[in-house]
């Protein structure tokens, strides 16, 4: 079975790289294993953490020589940035972003966190433009939204939050299961005449308040039910992310994906490549779990397979490799060199990755692959939790490698 282009991987990177290609008139195949990390997802995407009147490039100037973005090429990024945030709108995704700084938004701990670009219900602000009074609103009897905490994080900030308690028939109805009383379930049945009845139950609560904020239950399949509650509020609202599974998150993958389908690509999920046939130096085809009979080929391929948590890389007690092609990877010291004894310090191992050049080709044994690509959360050098750069790196490289594919 041959294709233009094969993406192994269909979280944001794979998807978003493949949608890029198919819009450019491209056959592409993705095969992804299983649930990406969008699921997840806050809702938001990082470029780069930035310190008080610093600027993104002088953020990316700080970063060392092996992480994606120099890799890449500062000089690149704000094009790629803008083409990102392109693809995700003509995805029909309403988004937030000043491209040329970050901005903030509240993580399901009640931490302000700063982000490059958020889904347009969720939580978006500068600083100077916090409001003084705040209504939390949770879900009667949901667990994985915390509104007292909330409230009190938001308490330390100078911010004066009250909290409500609020529920329809239709979320009472889900209670009594609880197994069934998580956000996606939730998503499920807050829709209509159910949300106008939540909205009107907390106007009645938010006389004294500038700002709402409600946990992130709305639209699992579409953004509507979310933008119906906030226009069905009398103040300003938005929401912010729940503790896993992540309604915002799912959503994002949900809407990519159909994106992806509509301009005919071929999605395989449930499915893992498990190797492939390299003839000189190029890869000629690739073999999966549930299909070890069929060679599928291409012209190019895009290794979007994630970290450690994905699968995309793995490790022994005596090295850390890529399970698929065996793909060279960098990683440096023994076992125990690899982790930092503080839990809450940067930590070596999240620095690891698949090695490439400077066009984001991977090698193998030395050997350049002159057609098959890595991008997102497996490249080497990123460290993301450390320079606050998830979403980018994983954004920005997809788009990328899609542009270096097209320029062929």
């Amino acid at each position: 079975m041959k294709y233009d282009e094969i993406i192994i991987g269909g979280g944001l990177s794979g998807l978003l790289c493949a949608i890029s290609l198919a819009e450019n008139g491209r056959q592409c195949l993705i095969v992804s294993q299983g649930q990406s990390t969008l699921n997840f997802s806050s809702g938001a995407l990082e470029f780069i953490r930035t310190k008080e009147g610093e600027t993104y490039e002088q953020a990316i100037a700080a970063l060392p020589s092996d992480h994606p973005y120099q890799v890449i090429g500062s000089s690149e990024l704000p094009r790629l940035r803008e083409e990102a945030a392109g693809l995700l709108r003509r995805a029909g995704i309403t988004t937030f972003c000043e491209n040329g700084r970050n901005h903030w938004r509240i993580t399901p701990l009640g931490a302000l966190k700063q982000a490059w670009l958020s889904l347009g219900e969720m939580t978006h602000f500068q600083k100077e433009d916090l409001p003084r009074r705040v209504l939390v609103v949770d879900i009667k009897g949901y667990l994985d939204f915390n509104a007292a905490f909330i409230a009190s994080s938001l308490g330390e900030m100078g911010i004066q939050a009250g909290i409500c308690e609020l529920s329809v028939s239709e979320t009472e109805k889900l209670r009594e299961n609880a197994s069934e009383f998580r956000s996606a379930n939730i998503a499920r049945v807050l829709d209509g005449y159910a949300i106008d009845r939540l909205a009107e139950a907390i106007n009645e609560k938010a006389a004294d308040a500038d700002w709402v904020l409600l946990p992130a239950v709305f639209g699992l399949e579409k953004e509507e039910p979310a933008c119906r509650i906030l226009r069905k509020i009398d103040k300003a609202a938005s929401l912010i992310p729940t503790m896993a599974p992540s309604v915002p998150g799912i959503r994002l993958q949900r809407m990519l994906k159909q994106r992806f389908l509509s301009l005919g690509g071929i999605f395989v999920g449930a499915d893992s490549v498990c190797g492939g046939d390299i003839a000189g130096d190029r890869l000629q085809s690739v073999r999966t779990v549930n299909h070890p009979d069929i060679r599928f080929e291409a012209d190019h391929f895009v290794f979007a397979c994630g970290s450690f948590f994905s699968k995309g890389l793995m490790a022994t007690q005596d090295k850390v490799y890529e399970p698929i092609l065996g793909l060279d990877v960098r990683y440096e010291g023994s076992h125990g060199d690899w982790f930092n004894p503080d839990v809450y310090a940067d930590q070596p191992y999240m620095s690891f990755g698949v090695r490439t050049d400077r066009t984001l080709r991977v090698s193998r044994e030395g050997k350049t692959l002159e057609n098959a690509y890595a991008v997102g959360q497996m490249l080497s050098g990123a460290s993301p939790i450390k320079s606050g750069c998830t979403g980018g790196v994983s954004a920005l490289s997809a788009v990328r490698a899609a542009e270096l594919i097209l320029n062929q």
